[in-house]
């Protein structure tokens, strides 16, 4: 395959970077242990969570028993991409089945909302634009088997995730549609704003660590043509 042009979307991993804040979610550690001048070759000791910056969920991050990372088709992570420009929605919009129904939709789908703009401050987890239960839905019987975004979370950022609301069905629903119909979840991306509106040809490929048994990933992701 002659590529021409990749486009980047992962964000950088480092020491103090951005992270959820609740327990089940753990800050990024990387400490160095080879030394060039003492050993002779440099090595690291590195700690995450498996949902830390940009990433992709496998179905078992919500659905008891679903696929693991290492279990989702490399099909489903590799090929052409539909990417749609968003960024008109503001902090508090959503993205409705209305607006959806003009759109044509591919196995594997990118939504442009400019929210990387906001990345690495707390600001980024506040307001982020969502999908509705609905729009959800349709993608998933319009046949998308990956959808990426540059916000955190699919679902309201309204919804507190705390207390009784955690494991209920108010908990993270958008998640729940997707990933029980094996769609799997490619989210922080970084950098769509380099493309300059330039969405269309491009193909994706999204490349979680295989970690087994795992519910999700740290990824490098990016665009080629």
């Amino acid at each position: 395959m002659d590529i021409k042009e990749v486009k980047d979307l992962t964000h950088d991993m480092a020491e103090g970077m951005l992270t959820f804040g609740a327990h089940w979610h753990v800050p990024f550690t990387m400490n160095q242990l080879g030394r060039h001048g003492v050993e002779g070759r440099e090595t690291r000791q590195v700690s995450f969570g498996t949902h830390t910056g940009t990433q992709v969920d496998a179905p078992l991050h919500f659905i008891k028993d679903g696929k693991s990372i290492e279990q989702v088709s490399p099909e489903v992570l590799l090929g052409k991409v539909s990417i749609f420009d968003f960024s008109h929605k503001k902090k508090g919009d959503h993205v409705s089945l209305s607006d959806l129904e003009a759109l044509t939709l591919s196995e594997r789908v990118v939504f442009f909302f400019n929210w990387a703009q906001y990345w690495p401050d707390k600001e980024f987890y506040e307001g982020y634009p969502y999908f509705t239960e609905e729009a959800a839905k349709c993608l998933v019987e319009q046949g998308v088997k990956l959808i990426g975004f540059d916000s955190p979370s699919p679902d309201d950022p309204k919804t507190k995730l705390a207390g009784d609301v955690l494991g209920t069905d108010t908990d993270s629903p958008v998640h729940k549609i997707l990933l029980s119909r094996d769609v799997a979840i490619a989210e922080y991306l970084a950098n769509l704003d380099q493309l300059k509106g330039d969405f269309e040809g491009w193909n994706i490929a999204a490349m979680p660590l295989r970690l087994k048994g795992a519910d999700g990933s740290p990824a490098r992701i990016f665009l080629f043509r």
